[in-house]
């Protein structure tokens, strides 16, 4: 298969990656809308072991069978035949099985550990999900390992399409039946289970297509588990460092964030709330760091040059462009939302609670798109188990700052607990860079310009609140309509700074729609200032 096709089916699968971590992050504001905020923080304490298995599925295991299926084929040297190796999917079954096994029968201890007893019956219904990983997990694997990627997409669109239609519809009709909040944490749950079957079921109709067109070998041959555990360890590690970063610093919120609110001196009823309303950054947060680091994708092909042994001046350009985007965007963006949070607070969520602490949280989505940006030139290097060290550091760090932090500060000694613990991730994996990269980072942006377009935008958008203020809100509506207008007009005029200011090069420009007619305008109004 050639280059092209491969990166066509790595797009594919990015794109669809970006649609599923739109559609997940999306739905869980109506569920807080329905459920309140309690509703959502029982959710939300299941949803990391959800989202972990979630994420194996997609990328960690296929990624790992597919890489063992190439070699084991090319020390073979068989093109033409497509060997399934059973030992695999009985490997994953075993090891997803102990899983289970753990959550499930664990359930109680911890319930109890994360502070709220009542969960042991939701994280019962996550583990199940578990028992169908290893299914889709081989079926995405064994595509995988012949380049194709579309069956992997469409499942796993399609799942997360099913999963929250289910999570929609089991929590309105069990509010209307009178169920209690945790039963429909459970449904929640459950949800996540139903839709890894149909995904199954795409991915074995998908394979009775593909068994029609390729010679396909049934193989009970032995398999190293030393070198399967190897693969799925070091894939693990990409997939950790690209995809869990989130979700690993909300499981230690999981687990500290009830007892240190009570030590705080809320009582359960009151901490549950309050975790509820520090989760409503999560979402955000999530969607924030999409939009910030999408360009990642431009990213594949410098990838692809530093693995193949390109120079160092390509290497030290694709990071200085990849950064500078990255600032542009997701600076942007979390300043956007830092200044009309109240009123973002307001329209998703139906009140301001939690504004203050959720502003700081926000501060993450820059954090964490820089942090995405700088650890894919570091895989790039190969810089992997160093990665996964500072990794590891970070989110022990986080536990610690919360264990500090909470029973002081309450969410807010959480929000400032992630801050920190990824601020320094992003110091050490740039401290990690310059050693093998010369670049200066003062000189990765335009400053002036960049600061010139950033306080063009500030001053917009705080003269539209300014507007919206003396005029009358009182509903959701006129809220909405708020964001819009501020929105839109901080986003123009932002980036139409940025162009006239010279925040972009000649070259960028050309990779936008219409560059060539930026250009001509930027051209056009340096003259006319000049000329005034």
């Amino acid at each position: 298969m050639s280059h092209k096709q491969v990166f066509k089916g790595a797009l594919l699968l990015t794109i669809a990656g970006i649609l599923g971590k739109v559609l997940s992050a999306g739905y869980r504001v109506p569920l807080q809308n329905v459920t309140g905020d309690t509703g959502f923080y029982i959710y939300q304490q299941v949803y990391p072991f959800i989202t972990v298995a979630w994420m194996m599925s997609i990328y960690g295991y296929p990624a790992a069978i597919s890489k063992f299926l190439i070699e084991t084929k090319e020390r073979h040297q068989s093109s033409d035949q497509v060997t399934m190796h059973i030992p695999i999917f009985i490997f994953l079954f075993i090891l997803n099985g102990i899983v289970f096994f753990i959550l499930y029968a664990g359930a109680k201890p911890i319930a109890i550990w994360m502070g709220d007893s009542q969960l042991e019956v939701p994280i019962q219904f996550a583990s199940v999900l578990y028992l169908f990983i290893p299914f889709t997990s081989f079926l995405r694997g064994s595509f995988q390992s012949v380049e194709d990627m579309r069956p992997t997409a469409i499942s796993q669109t399609g799942e997360q399409v099913v999963r929250i239609s289910l999570i929609i519809f089991f929590t309105y009709t069990l509010l209307q039946e009178g169920k209690n909040l945790y039963d429909i944490g459970s449904s929640a749950a459950l949800s996540s289970s139903i839709a890894a079957f149909i995904a199954f079921v795409i991915l074995a109709v998908s394979f009775l297509f593909f068994y029609e067109r390729h010679q396909i070998h049934f193989s009970m041959k032995m398999i190293s588990i030393r070198k399967m555990i190897k693969a799925l360890f070091e894939i693990s590690l990409v997939v950790g460092l690209n995809y869990m970063l989130l979700i690993l610093l909300q499981l230690v919120d999981v687990f500290t964030m009830i007892p240190g609110l009570q030590d705080f001196g809320l009582a359960l009823d009151e901490a549950k709330v309050e975790k509820g309303i520090y989760d409503r950054g999560q979402p955000l947060v999530q969607l924030g760091v999409v939009f910030g680091s999408s360009l990642s994708l431009a990213l594949i092909p410098a990838i692809s040059k530093i693995k193949a042994g390109g120079t160092k001046k390509i290497e030290e350009q694709s990071l200085k462009k990849a950064l500078k985007l990255t600032l542009f965007f997701s600076t942007a963006a979390t300043t956007g939302m830092i200044m009309i949070f109240p009123s973002v607070n307001i329209l998703l969520f139906k009140t301001n609670a939690g504004t203050e602490t959720l502003r700081i949280f926000m501060l993450m989505i820059l954090l964490v798109s820089i942090t995405l940006t700088l650890s894919t030139f570091l895989q790039g290097l190969g810089f992997v188990k160093r990665q996964a060290l500072l990794f590891g550091m970070a989110v022990g760090i986080k536990g610690l700052l919360n264990i500090v932090l909470i029973p002081h500060l309450g969410i807010k000694g959480a929000a400032l607990a992630s801050v920190v613990s990824v601020l320094l991730l992003v110091a050490g994996f740039a401290f990690m860079l310059r050693r093998y990269i010369t670049i200066s980072y003062q000189a990765v942006v335009p400053w002036k310009s960049f600061g010139f377009a950033l306080a063009v935008m500030v001053i917009i958008v705080m003269i539209a609140e300014q507007l919206f203020i003396n005029g009358e809100i009182h509903h959701r509506l006129d809220v909405l309509g708020f964001i819009f207008v501020s929105c839109s007009l901080g986003a123009v005029t932002y980036f139409a700074a940025l162009i006239w200011s010279g925040g972009f090069t000649r070259e960028e420009l050309l990779l936008l729609p219409y560059g060539e007619r930026l250009i001509q305008w930027m051209v056009r109004r340096r003259r006319s200032w000049k000329k005034s």
